[in-house]
């Protein structure tokens, strides 16, 4: 599945009193635009899985079984590894306005490639164990989009008619280490269960800017991190085979903890203390996800198999700060010299929805002598699951807008040579994501 366009980190603090008063539209609402424009992409790792629109949970049957449900790993009959690779390109919007067209948008893409999965399964009988690396989050962005009015040219601009320009570079990648045990009792019923240990690497920065008169870029706020964090989370699994054309399987995938540290730095030349500095403590929770599936096979070479994805995306913004100040409330405070500001309605400002996904797939196996050669097709339903803001204003809206609902198209291929050699290719299609992946598993 991919979290298209996700937000990121919880927590924002609140400033120091002596700033309070300080906080801008820009400075107050720009806290949080670091947290937009991040794409994970939680499809299962395999070109096989990913031609079948990720339809996989009730048919696991390869060594990406233990992270696509682990109970699949008991299918296996024979030793086997397995690599694959994936390479993702990610398009995006971002404000690019001018004064003249303050509504105008620009498409910015990123691409990335690497190893996104290798394993090692083994069958014992009843058993079956792996061990396994996963790339769970690999995501890299970059852009610059030139801002709009001139605050500096013109102190008393209403806040609500420019943009600052921004200046934005993010590399974040999670890495999953798996240890797998799968066990059938009986000729129905397999379960199974993953222990992973997940590492992160987190580093991101953002620089907002404005235009001096003479043309000159003035940093008026900036967000930087560079976090490293290890945290522990679990997969469960079951699958049930109750007639042999016809398997059902359900998952769950918690998602780890990460801490993360980001330093903030709050610019205001006309203070007598121009730049304020401070850290910023944040939780990113990775969603949990809960999965069912039936796979249906009517012939011995075609199999069609459907999912049903829940994906808790509310996770990401459980603890985060969702109040903007365009709807805040002055409150005077008797013990200091100055107003606190509160959100005026109760309402969030800032909304991330979870969402259900659906995926579809169907595989043929064409027989060439010694030589299976399946072929692939499938879609899957991605609902919009972006930051957006519920409060009426013009620049927030452009800030954090309602995205749209997608729907990706998936195709693949494969060869399988006398069930020890099978390499398979696919392709992902969306309106912001184009993958393509490559898998090779050996058995012995």
């Amino acid at each position: 599945m991919v979290i298209a366009f996700f937000t990121l980190l919880l927590s924002v603090i609140l400033p120091a009193p002596d700033t309070l008063l300080a906080q801008s539209f820009g400075r107050k609402n720009d806290r949080n635009t670091f947290i937009r424009n991040v794409q994970f992409n939680f499809n299962i790792p395999s070109a096989r899985a990913v031609g079948l629109g990720g339809a996989f949970v009730a048919i696991a049957d390869d060594a990406t079984a233990g992270m696509a449900n682990p109970a699949g790993l008991t299918i296996l009959t024979k030793p086997e590894i397995s690599s694959h690779f994936k390479v993702s390109r990610f398009t995006h919007e971002e404000n690019a306005g001018t004064a003249g067209e303050n509504d105008k948008r620009r498409k910015f893409r990123n691409d990335v490639g690497s190893q996104s999965y290798l394993s090692l399964v083994y069958p014992s009988g009843d058993f079956s164990f792996s061990l396994y690396r996963q790339e769970l989050i690999n995501f890299e962005s970059s852009f610059t989009a030139q801002g709009f009015g001139n605050v500096f040219a013109n102190p008393d601009l209403d806040p609500q008619q420019f943009m600052f320009g921004n200046d934005t570079r993010s590399d974040i990648q999670v890495n999953n280490w798996g240890a797998a045990m799968a066990y059938k009792p009986n000729r129905y019923v397999s379960v199974g269960i993953s222990s992973i240990v997940s590492t992160l690497e987190f580093s991101f920065y953002e620089n907002l800017f404005q235009e001096s008169v003479d043309l000159r870029r003035e940093k008026v706020f900036s967000v930087s991190s560079k976090s490293n964090d290890t945290r522990y989370s679990v997969n469960l699994g079951v699958k049930v085979e109750p007639v042999s054309y016809l398997t059902l399987g359900a998952v769950f995938r918690s998602g780890p903890r990460f801490r993360i540290t980001n330093t903030i730095e709050d610019i205001d030349r006309s203070a007598k203390i121009p730049i304020v500095q401070a850290n910023q403590n944040l939780v990113f929770k990775v969603p949990d996800v809960y999965s069912v599936g039936i796979a249906l096979r009517p012939r011995n070479n075609l199999t069609i198999t459907l999912d049903v994805v829940r994906v808790e995306y509310h996770d990401i913004i459980a603890a985060l700060d969702r109040n903007l100040s365009e709807d805040d409330v002055a409150v005077s405070i008797k013990q200091f010299p100055y107003s606190a500001f509160v959100d005026g309605d109760g309402i969030e400002d800032l909304v991330l929805d979870n969402a259900t996904e659906i995926h579809f797939g169907a595989e043929y196996y064409f027989l060439f002598g010694q030589w299976l050669l399946p072929v692939r097709a499938g879609f899957y339903t991605d609902p919009a699951h972006v930051v957006y803001t519920t409060v009426d204003d013009e620049a927030l809206r452009r800030l954090f807008p309602r995205a749209k609902d997608e729907i990706h198209g998936t195709f693949g291929f494969g060869f399988v040579l006398q069930n020890k050699i099978q390499l398979d290719a696919a392709v992902n299609l969306s309106s912001s994501v184009v993958e393509g992946l490559l898998s090779a598993v050996f058995r012995f």
